[in-house]
């Protein structure tokens, strides 16, 4: 079973919405009441965040950041992460308490931006150009607090035979990992936003 879901997932880079739990965009709570209510998706990077002792940026109780974009990795990325370096690596590392608290706080603040980008907030990519084009001028760059960048573009699907008739897309891009697969945008609580990722993405690869 476990193999079917690695497979699954792994090839899964398309923008799906997840079951947050709720219908609005809005969380009548903080990012980290957000994450903590949603055991399923979130509850090994909930596990990270308090390892890293990254809670009160998470809650809004940061002066520097009051508020926060997270890009948010979910349970499924950073189980994965696990699993590869114990197969892969050899490494001893069996649940999030085994990663060194300087790691965790490192991998954590790479998916954490300052202030709120919102998917209305992010440029239209220019169809002229390829994300990647020297060119693009069609895209808004991204510097998380880890010192890493990545560029946001909105993407308008086609319809029924028409070029921009469809949904709008929020899509990342990083210029050493190439693409960041999205999945749920705009999930709101009250000190910042949440752009969750898809299953799909490989964990510290933003």
């Amino acid at each position: 079973m476990i193999c079917v879901l690695l497979g699954m997932n792994a090839c899964n880079t398309q923008q799906d919405v997840i079951d947050t739990g709720v219908a609005s965009p809005y969380f009548e709570g903080t990012i980290m009441d957000f994450l903590r209510a949603d055991s399923y998706n979130w509850e090994l990077t909930v596990k990270m965040i308090e390892r890293a002792g990254l809670v009160d940026l998470f809650e809004g109780k940061d002066d520097e950041y009051p508020e926060i974009t997270f890009w948010g990795p979910k349970s499924y990325s950073i189980q994965r992460y696990i699993w590869d370096e114990q197969f892969k690596n050899g490494s001893n590392i069996q649940s999030v308490d085994d990663i060194p608290v300087e790691d965790c706080r490192a991998f954590i603040l790479r998916y954490v931006s300052k202030g709120k980008l919102l998917k209305k907030d992010v440029a239209y990519r220019n169809t002229e150009y390829q994300i990647n084009d020297k060119r693009q001028d069609g895209r808004t760059l991204v510097t998380c607090l880890a010192g890493n960048s990545f560029y946001a573009y909105l993407e308008v699907q086609p319809y029924g035979g028409v070029a921009d008739g469809g949904p709008v897309t929020l899509r990342l891009y990083s210029p050493v990992y190439s693409k960041i697969p999205m999945a749920t945008p705009d999930i709101q609580p009250a000190n910042g936003v949440v752009h969750a990722l898809n299953y799909g993405h490989a964990f510290g690869e933003i």
